[in-house]
């Protein structure tokens, strides 16, 4: 019989963004939840105590279901579910496509993520921009509204014309943001915009090109403090503290006593948090992975 672990104090469960702010959310032992602001100049600190576990799934009322085993997850993995959990979770049925007869609106969207870099997803209307700042995207625009299956049919035909993608991987999006500064709307949204819309059916509703800029939010209008380090993962009684100078998604620049630090802040997940401050401690470092240009160049740094 498996005996399920318990938990004591916070622990961070996610990284959610609204009115263009990002919160890490931390629930306490009765499963409640409270929200610690991340935003761009916010300085935060904490000690984390283990094991690191699954945090549950979280339902379409927002209400968070713990997982019931609480299985450890490595150190070092940007998730925050095991196995389980992922398959049982509502929003990743939904892009398995397991999850069709949703009733919400949705809206199909184009996200810009830089030069060669264009996504088309969808969302449900409810969340609004708040979908694209969790994924980061530096700007983007809006393309249709309507029911679920049409909308999702549609994103799969713009796909399919090579103009946009529906997957950029994680290593790419990151190549590309800080690195691009653009004196305005790019062009490629826009051009995008304009060939898409031809493939709209009559269910949906078009949306007009109208593109909006969520660098500011991440603070990403001046450039950051440069840095060739990224944090690989995180271990029992380490301390991270320092002040957060961008947080675009789930991604972060931290600049720490010694000095600025690349996080993918799922890393945070599962683990208990107590505040503190104090000298970084207890974090593996790599070198930053920059990944390939969209021309297949390497990309040098971030910076």
């Amino acid at each position: 019989m498996i005996v399920p672990q318990q938990r004591t104090g916070l622990v961070a469960t996610g990284i959610r963004w609204y009115e263009g702010r990002p919160h890490l959310v931390l629930v306490d032992a009765a499963d409640e939840e409270s929200l610690q602001v991340l935003a761009p100049g916010t300085t935060a600190g904490w000690r984390l105590a283990g094991p690191r576990t699954c945090v549950g799934i979280r339902r379409k009322s927002g209400r968070r279901v713990p997982c019931p085993v609480l299985t450890p997850l490595p150190a070092t993995a940007p998730r925050s579910q095991c196995d389980a959990c992922a398959l049982a979770d509502p929003g990743r049925k939904l892009a398995r496509d397991q999850a069709m007869d949703d009733p919400r609106p949705f809206s199909l969207y184009l996200a810009w993520f830089g030069p060669g870099l264009v996504k088309v997803g969808l969302t449900a209307t409810e969340r609004r921009a708040a979908r694209l700042a969790d994924q980061g995207a530096p700007m983007f625009t809006w393309l249709a509204h309507g029911p679920l299956v049409p909308v999702r049919s549609t994103e799969r035909a713009c796909s399919a014309t090579g103009t946009v993608r529906e997957r950029i991987p994680h290593k790419a999006k990151a190549a590309a943001w800080w690195r691009t500064r653009t004196p305005g709307p790019p062009a490629e949204l826009a051009d995008a915009h304009a060939r898409l819309t031809r493939l709209l059916p009559e269910t949906l509703t078009p949306a007009p090109c109208d593109i909006q800029d969520l660098t500011r939010f991440y603070g990403l209008t001046e450039p950051p403090p440069p840095t060739r380090d990224q944090v690989a993962g995180l271990t029992q009684d380490a301390l991270l503290h320092g002040e957060f100078t961008c947080v675009a998604g789930h991604d972060a620049v931290i600049t720490t006593d010694t000095g600025p630090l690349f996080v993918d802040l799922r890393l945070l997940t599962g683990w208990q948090l107590t505040p503190a401050r104090g000298r970084t401690r207890g974090i593996a470092v790599k070198p930053l992975e920059t990944g390939r240009a969209p021309d297949g160049s390497v990309q040098e740094g971030l910076f």
